[in-house]
């Protein structure tokens, strides 16, 4: 299949698509409870060499922190700060509720949290544009490192950025869902792998030198997870309508099936039992042979996964 795809979704404009910022690191375990509990108390801490000292760690790892709480939107800008020249971030509600004094999984020991975690990043166009792209756009299943680089300068999303910058960021949005080898131009720190590649969305066969996205069902994706997604795809997407067509839902840019890399049968037996773990709230149709969800109350995504992880998820 060829891997070029439109980019129907997708933001175009330089100003709202980023291919850095993570200083080459990929997101690690520790960097969200470690990014809300320092701007909890101190929000202009990126602003500071003190940083380095709070954080435990070197300066291009202070920034790549405050990328991924800013991707993972843990953390957010503060609008308020006076003279802050967007250093000022405070922490958002939806770090508050996973990261917090009384987060629900703190420390990532929780699959689910992982899943929630690959979302908000990979529809974060503005932060991760190669995240958003790959896993929101492209049509490919199999790719080399090559081809992934070539599909992805072709979209036209990235006109500004260096053939290095980009390489960069396709080597680190590899080294997210895939376990780093050591070599002899990687050092052993840079082997620790992401928390997401937990997730097994993406495989590598080493002697081919071949990346395969991995599509089916996704047993550690819950429901709390699954329906927050979709109502933001939703809000995004149809806001002002009460009906989503399963094909919508499992292959447009930037939803739910593409991300979550769900097939077919994996997305209708979720959805079939959506009025249950919805609490009514969406309701599986099929008449006359058209698959749909219906909204019959609308919900706030951060409404919902507030409710369902305050139930699902003992504190």
């Amino acid at each position: 299949m060829s891997g070029q795809v439109g980019i129907e979704g997708l933001e175009t404009e330089a100003a709202a698509v980023s291919f850095s910022g993570h200083e080459s690191f990929p997101l690690r375990y520790g960097w969200p409870k470690k990014c809300v509990d320092a701007v909890a108390t101190r929000p202009d801490i990126f602003a500071h060499d003190e940083a380095m000292v709070v954080l435990g760690v070197g300066k291009n790892m202070v920034k790549a922190i405050r990328h991924w709480g800013l991707t993972t939107r843990v953390i957010e800008v503060d609008p308020d700060a006076p003279k802050s020249r967007g250093q000022a971030v405070r922490v958002s509600a939806l770090g508050h509720l996973l990261f917090g004094v009384t987060g629900a999984d703190p420390y990532l020991e929780d699959p689910r949290t992982l899943w929630l975690l690959h979302w908000l990043i990979s529809t974060h166009r503005e932060k991760s544009t190669t995240w958003s792209w790959a896993f929101g756009a492209w049509n490919r299943q199999a790719f080399t490192r090559d081809e992934f680089l070539r599909d992805l300068q072709s979209t036209g999303l990235s006109p500004r950025a260096t053939p290095s910058t980009l390489s960069r960021d396709v080597e680190v949005f590899l080294r997210t869902y895939v376990p780093a080898r050591a070599t002899r131009s990687l050092a052993v720190e840079d082997t620790l792998d992401s928390p997401l590649v937990e997730l097994h969305l993406l495989r590598e066969d080493p002697t081919e030198h071949r990346y395969e996205f991995v599509r089916g069902p996704k047993p550690s994706l819950d429901d709390a997870t699954l329906g927050f997604a979709l109502l933001e795809f939703w809000s995004r997407v149809a806001p002002e309508r009460d009906s989503l067509s399963f094909d919508e839902i499992l292959r447009h840019p930037g939803s739910p099936g593409r991300v979550f890399k769900l097939d077919d049968d994996s997305l209708v037996a979720r959805i079939e039992d959506i009025a249950r773990w919805s609490h009514k709230a969406l309701l599986h149709d099929d008449t006359a042979g058209v698959r749909q969800l219906l909204r019959r109350k609308r919900v706030e995504p951060m409404e919902w996964l507030r409710r369902e992880l305050s139930a699902a998820r003992p504190r």
